[in-house]
């Protein structure tokens, strides 16, 4: 059970932390209006809280990284076939998903 509520905050963290991304690069490129950077700290509150909570909850579950490549993946592709600063914003969340992935893997030496 700790492991799927790990699984969860740890997908609200990817999507909050892809919102944020898509914000701030979105509002650099001009995409945005320059009022969006107050949204950002909300999102970046969210995503940061419940990926403390997860890594908490579930810190030896090296399956918390899935979310954060999930989200890259869609992000990736949207810049393909869409805007192209989600390839930016699919970039940024392939890091997090490898910071991740190597949090949990420290935990379980």
């Amino acid at each position: 059970m700790k492991k799927l509520t790990g699984f969860i905050f740890a997908s609200g963290s990817a999507y909050s932390f892809s919102f944020a991304l898509d914000l701030v690069i979105g509002g650099l490129l001009k995409v945005y209006s320059s009022n969006v950077f107050v949204a950002v700290i909300t999102w970046s509150v969210i995503a940061t809280v419940c990926a403390v909570i997860a890594l908490k909850i579930a810190p030896n579950f090296r399956w918390l990284s899935l979310p954060f490549f999930g989200f890259a993946l869609v992000a990736l592709f949207g810049g393909v076939v869409g805007h192209r600063y989600s390839l930016l914003v699919g970039f940024f969340m392939l890091v997090q998903g490898i910071f991740v992935y190597r949090a949990t893997s420290r935990a379980n030496r």
